[in-house]
């Protein structure tokens, strides 16, 4: 068996605070609090000397950033509490501060892993489970909505990214 080794960089402190900025700056813009203003802006765009490519991204920075599309906030907020927790502030890679390391080394911090791991497989079988459950009564739950189009097409969309997600992880799909 052969064991590759990759090294993933990540922001340091200060592109990290770009980041922060470039979110607050998102904050104070009231369009946030008062409903998407994407239509105006894209107005304004089509008056520019701007490529489409170069709208197009101003326009889905705007929806990320403002119109809160994607969680931006959420991200930046996880990201923080990863490089507090969890980052070595000596290693401007990806990697787990020296404590860490040394806890899953010493196999103190196994037992957290099997735990989480087979309350991970348990979890999954409890939507197995439900997942098959739903597939049985598809007739019904789209005449107790009332036959909308939207939820049939919500509920299929979901149930196949559910299906891509477990293929993915190595978990075969029932009726599949």
């Amino acid at each position: 068996m052969t064991v590759h080794t990759i090294k993933q960089c990540r922001p340091d402190q200060k592109e990290t605070e770009y980041f922060w900025k470039l979110f607050h700056a998102a904050q104070r813009n009231d369009a946030r609090w008062h409903g998407s203003e994407i239509s105006i802006i894209a107005d304004e765009l089509s008056r520019t000397d701007l490529d489409r490519n170069q709208k197009l991204f101003l326009l889905r920075a705007w929806q990320v950033l403002v119109d809160d599309k994607g969680g931006f906030g959420r991200f930046m907020g996880a990201f923080d509490t990863y490089v507090y927790n969890m980052q070595d502030p000596d290693d401007d890679c990806v990697a787990w501060k020296p404590e860490l390391s040394k806890l899953l080394c010493d196999g103190q911090l196994l037992d957290v892993v099997i735990d989480a791991y087979q309350s991970a497989r348990q979890r999954i079988a409890e939507l197995e489970a439900r997942t098959v459950a739903v597939k049985q009564f598809d007739d019904f739950q789209i005449v107790h909505y009332g036959g909308s189009e939207d939820y049939a097409k919500g509920y299929i969309d979901c149930q196949n990214n559910y299906n891509k997600a477990l293929t993915a992880a190595g978990i075969g799909v029932k009726g599949e």
